[in-house]
């Protein structure tokens, strides 16, 4: 890792040119909003729509939000139809007049609606968890449970995933168990799909990703502009950035490197 971006931004103006040429990736959660005990309290504020809107109006720019939220649930909380959407940890795609969804999650919804019902008799009583069925993944979210029983969660859930056959693997993120489809799919992919089917492919790549959640597609791509939120020292990512607030501001030059050229 480089260091902090905002060390390295003449490098960073360098690189992307005077052209404007590049695709922009966000994740959502952590990363464009904070964080909040429940998933559906989450709002993306005026200043970054703006900006998000600022930065896309500009011809032949991709301007990307991927997240673990479902596709129609991301587009409602970012409202902007000019960007492009990933959804479901890339699972389902939209915008650009492309659309895509990972043949394989579509096979197994009815697995994962049998899995959700089986956490939900296993964690019922157990205050602040909130199980979401998404479609493609599911996520069982205990943010707002107390502490001291973050491990009996963690024990059921484990223990549901165990004893049952199917087709889902069990990521842990921030305070949120993420069950997704056993297959070669993620964020990264995503993110090449997008490009690939874009009018300019070849153009550099920008992801802002959360530290945990964006480990994917740091990974995924060596050669472009990795950005973390959070200074995990693990990640494959180039530069970081402290918090979300950081983000803003980045949003910020951005938005002032095009009026620039």
């Amino acid at each position: 890792m480089k260091g902090p971006l905002f060390d390295h931004l003449d490098e960073l103006a360098t690189r992307l040119g005077a052209t404007g040429e590049y695709a922009l990736f966000f994740d959502f959660d952590g990363v464009l909003v904070p964080f909040q005990d429940y998933p559906d309290r989450v709002q993306l504020d005026a200043a970054t729509r703006q900006s998000l809107q600022a930065l896309a109006r500009r011809p032949g720019r991709i301007v990307a939000v991927v997240s673990g939220r479902e596709l129609a649930d991301l587009q409602q909380r970012v409202g902007l139809p000019s960007l492009i959407y990933a959804g479901n940890h890339g699972l389902e795609i939209l915008g650009n007049s492309n659309a895509f969804v990972e043949p394989t999650a579509l096979e197994h919804r009815n697995d994962l609606k049998n899995l959700t019902a089986d956490l939900a008799k296993r964690l019922e009583g157990i205050p602040g968890v909130l199980i979401e069925d998404k479609g493609l993944t599911a996520s069982v979210h205990y943010r707002a449970t107390p502490a001291e029983r973050h491990e009996e969660v963690r024990r059921l859930v484990h223990g549901a995933m165990a004893s049952a056959n199917h087709p889902f693997q069990l990521t842990p993120a921030v305070q949120v168990f993420d069950i997704r489809p056993r297959i070669y799919w993620s964020k990264g992919d995503a993110v090449k799909w997008i490009r690939e089917h874009s009018p300019a492919p070849t153009a550099p790549v920008i992801y802002v990703g959360h530290e945990i959640m964006g480990s994917d597609a740091f990974a995924a791509l060596p050669d472009d502009i990795t950005v973390q939120v959070g200074a995990a020292p693990e990640t494959q990512a180039q530069y970081f950035v402290s918090d979300f607030a950081q983000v803003h501001e980045f949003l910020h030059w951005l938005v002032q490197q095009d009026k620039s050229r």
